[in-house]
């Protein structure tokens, strides 16, 4: 059973003061320490409350750091790459298709981004002032923006968007590439090339480098803001700027004219040449090109480069002579023939300087030699004859390919015979007169006189010869005032002063037979009275009558026979006319008909032909056959004999 355990009241009044006793003791504890504790805190020094402070302040530090963490972005894969390490430029260009491309790329979120910027690291171009430049040529995902005055500076923005192409950003300008998307990989081409001034970013454009040489280029990337960058680094780029055509400084041997000539005219040296052949005669001054003692030849060098351009800046010309004379120069500022023999060897400018030729007292022959001082490229040469003062011979005279042998009496009745007086060398003798030092005879002068004309280095001395009756005379020439009185003689030329009035006509052709189709000649003659051919006129009216000249046969091709009377382009030079037909394409025989016309004497105003056989392919077949058969036949006849004659041996050797 359980003891009844009933306390006794003395007990509980014990316990119950014991009690109120602890609360008292307690209550002042309490308050004792309240007090205490206030005091301590009243006096608590100013060293005890920076230390809390601080404490609290690095506290809240801590949190702020651990706050920011979400926001400090690293962007992923990003790179800046180039499509080449080298590149070039000519000082025509800035940006073009084979510019360097620089490539930016990485993987972030909305906002995050990178900058890259063009820098000129060295040169080797003497006083330049280019610098590279970037031009925006393609965007992915990408917004652009052109951040100016990052230094010193509040920065000025020029957003371009995230398809604006074609912008140019100026050297030491960084451009920022933000990704547009968080789920794309954000990219922007920019191409990098040398502009000779700051790129307009608005309109991408910018002058090219005014210097040649060697431009090395960093491209840098950057991060902006809070973004970390963990892959990019800066890349070099090599630039060789080299002239632009246009601009080359160097000359072409092509395009660069030289001209020499004995004038002193500008119009005549900028549009000719000519041979030059003078008397070796020494040279002091510049006088008259024709005189003794002058320059014999002025030069002008119209130089251009491999683009075909006279650039103000082209190099350079040495001009040297090798062989007998001597040089001398002289500007714009003054005109040819006012330049002084200065040497053998001189340093010009093309379409500034004119070149002047000398005699130095020697003869034979000149040799100009023109080079580029700079590029060393050959640009030429003339050829200066200087000749002997002293007659010696003279060349047989000639007659121009454009003139004729065979004059009128009257009308268009002249010619030209030209002639060659030489010294012991063969050279022309420059600066004789007719009449004083040479002179030219006609042998019949009731048949034709001779007279000079001019003077030209390269044929010599002309004369005009006129006819005055039909007939035939020489011309020639010798070094006295009469033939029989001249020591020195040159050849004779004849010359044949004819008629202009027709009396008969002939038709030949150049072949008798033709084959189908071909070409053929048909010549007319028209002959005077004597029997020769008349002399040249523009044309002849009434050869023939009203038809012509017909053929029996259709003629293939272009049918130049003449359908009326008349001879158009008689030839002054051959005394005939040529027509061009081709033949029939049909074998057979053709003949050419006419009737004289009222123009030839009345005897000869009749019917005339001519036959030739053109060759029928089908027939010349036929016959090879033939000939072949034939050929054969006999052959087989003497195999048989042959055959027979062997087996006779046969026989007789078994015998």
């Amino acid at each position: 059973m359980t003891p009844n355990k009933q306390v006794s009241p003395a007990i509980r009044i014990l316990r119950g003061e014991r009690d109120a006793s602890a609360r008292a003791t307690h209550l002042e504890a309490a308050t004792e320490k309240y007090s205490v504790t206030t005091i301590e805190r009243k006096q608590m020094s100013t060293t005890t409350n920076f230390k809390r402070i601080a404490l609290v302040a690095v506290a809240a530090l801590g949190l702020g750091v651990l706050s920011s963490v979400p926001s400090q972005a690293t962007i992923n894969a990003d790179a800046v790459t180039l499509s080449s390490a080298t590149a070039a430029q000519t000082t025509a260009e800035t940006y073009t298709s084979s510019s360097a491309i620089a490539t930016v790329t990485f993987f972030g979120a909305i906002q995050d981004s990178m900058s890259v910027t063009a820098e000129l690291i060295s040169t080797t171009a003497t006083g330049n002032t280019s610098l590279p430049a970037l031009r925006l040529i393609e965007t992915s995902s990408a917004v652009i923006d052109s951040i100016v005055g990052l230094v010193g500076s509040t920065p000025t923005v020029t957003n371009y968007g995230a398809n604006t192409l074609g912008v140019g950003v100026a050297a030491n300008t960084a451009v920022s590439v933000t990704a547009a998307s968080s789920s794309v990989t954000t990219t922007a081409k920019f191409a990098v090339y040398l502009a000779g001034t700051a790129a307009v970013p608005t309109a991408g454009t910018s002058a090219a480098p005014a210097q040649t040489g060697t431009y090395v280029v960093r491209i840098k990337p950057a991060a902006i803001g809070k973004t970390v960058l963990v892959g990019s680094a800066s890349q070099t780029l090599t630039i060789t700027v080299t002239a632009a055509p246009a601009q080359s400084t160097s000359l072409n041997a092509t395009n660069t004219k030289i001209w020499m000539q004995t004038t002193t005219t500008d119009a005549s040296l900028a549009a000719q040449d000519s041979t030059v052949v003078a008397r070796a005669t020494a040279s002091t001054s510049a006088t008259s090109p024709d005189s003794i003692g002058a320059e014999v030849a002025n030069i002008w060098i119209n130089g251009k480069n491999t683009n075909g351009t006279a650039f103000a800046k082209l190099e350079s010309i040495t001009v040297t002579i090798t062989g007998p004379g001597t040089l001398g120069a002289t500007s714009t500022a003054n005109t040819p023939g006012n330049a002084s023999p200065t040497g053998r060897s001189l340093l010009v400018q093309p379409n500034t300087d004119y070149v002047a030729v000398y005699s130095d007292g020697t003869s034979g022959t000149a040799t100009i030699t023109f080079t580029g001082a700079t590029s060393g490229v050959a640009l030429g040469t003339k050829t200066v004859t200087f000749s002997g003062t002293t007659l010696t011979k003279f060349a047989a005279p000639t007659i121009a390919a454009t003139d004729s042998s065979v004059i009128n009496a009257t009308g268009a009745n002249t010619t030209t015979v030209s002639v060659l007086p030489q010294d012991a060398n063969s050279n022309l003798v420059a600066g004789l007169a007719s009449g004083t030092d040479f002179y030219a005879f006609s042998s019949d002068t009731a048949t034709a006189t001779v007279a000079y004309s001019t003077y030209s280095a390269t044929t010599g001395y002309a004369f005009t010869v006129t006819g005055v009756a039909v007939g035939t005379t020489n011309i020639s020439f010798g070094n006295a005032s009469t033939l029989a009185a001249s020591t020195i003689k040159s050849a004779t030329i004849a010359v044949r002063v004819g008629s202009g009035t027709p009396n008969s006509v002939t038709v030949t052709t150049d072949k008798a037979s033709y084959a189908p189709g071909e070409k053929m000649t048909v010549t007319v003659t028209i002959l005077d009275s004597t029997g020769k051919a008349v002399t040249g006129n523009v044309a002849y009216a009434n050869i023939f009558s009203s038809t012509g000249i017909t053929a029996s046969m259709n003629l293939s091709g272009t049918n130049t026979l003449p359908a009326t009377g008349s001879v158009a382009d008689y030839s002054n030079i051959t005394n005939t006319k040529a027509y061009t037909i081709y033949a029939p394409v049909t074998g057979g025989t053709l003949t050419f008909s006419w009737t004289g016309g009222t123009a030839l004497a009345t005897a000869n105003q009749v019917a005339g032909t001519k036959v030739v056989t053109v060759t029928d392919s089908g027939a010349a077949a036929l016959a090879a056959v033939t000939a072949l058969a034939t050929t054969v036949a006999s052959l087989k006849t003497l195999i048989t004999t042959l055959t027979n004659l062997v087996l006779k041996i046969q026989k007789k050797v078994k015998a």
